[in-house]
């Protein structure tokens, strides 16, 4: 199965403050790595309490693994001077789940659109450059159940091959989580049962009877 979505893609390891000035006009950039609309909406809220006496709050977003939602606010400047820069920004260096906001104080001097394009675009470059970008994983995630007494040789299985075990819960089998990569998920499930079976059916359901486990695919999505 492939989802369309990648298995990998670029973000920032953590918060991180730009600075410029130009004209008077001082802009103050942060790169804040999210994963939602609502914590940008968050993000912005405490920034407007940082900095109560601030001209403006241009920013910029890209969400979600694919960057399928992109939003840029020019917030008062003139348009496309301020919100697609700093896109801009974003884009250039292949980042997603992360929100660029530039705070302006205004300096008393019109600095004109190019001047205004230079500035936004040149304060979201100096929060990201202050970063460190990394690469995560998205994973689909599997609950194995399985009796107890295959519990000590699937679980060295799934170490072996490098599958990652989530978490484990015992009650009247054991259950295992564990992951792939969402894209391959269930093709890369049924590779671990046939080798772990070493039998060769043709339907994943046909190993896990075989097996007598059960397994069930929740419908959420793992970054690592």
């Amino acid at each position: 199965m492939n989802t369309g979505l990648p298995d990998t893609f670029r973000t920032l390891k953590s918060d991180s403050e730009g600075y410029y000035m130009d004209r008077g006009s001082k802009f103050h950039s942060y790169a804040i790595p999210v994963s939602s609309e609502a914590e940008v909406a968050d993000v912005l809220q405490k920034l407007k309490k940082l900095h109560p006496k601030a001209r403006h709050f241009c920013s910029a977003t890209r969400l979600f693994p694919d960057a399928s939602l992109e939003r840029s606010n020019d917030d008062g400047e003139p348009s496309g001077s301020a919100g697609k820069p700093i896109l801009g920004q974003l884009i250039r260096h292949g980042l997603t789940n992360v929100y660029i906001v530039v705070v302006r104080y205004f300096g008393g001097t019109k600095l004109g659109v190019p001047g205004l394009i230079e500035a936004y675009k040149t304060s979201a470059a100096n929060a990201i450059d202050l970063n460190e970008i990394v690469e995560k994983k998205l994973y689909g995630t599997i609950r194995l159940e399985v009796d107890y007494q295959q519990h000590p040789a699937i679980l060295n299985h799934l170490k072996q091959s490098d599958i990652p075990v989530l978490k484990e819960t015992f009650t009247g089998r054991a259950e295992i989580t564990i992951a792939f990569l969402k894209s391959s998920l269930q093709a890369d499930f049924k590779k671990m049962l046939h080798q772990f079976s070493k039998m060769d059916f043709a339907e994943t359901q046909e190993y896990l009877d075989f097996l007598e486990m059960n397994a069930t695919i929740p419908d959420e999505d793992l970054i690592l």
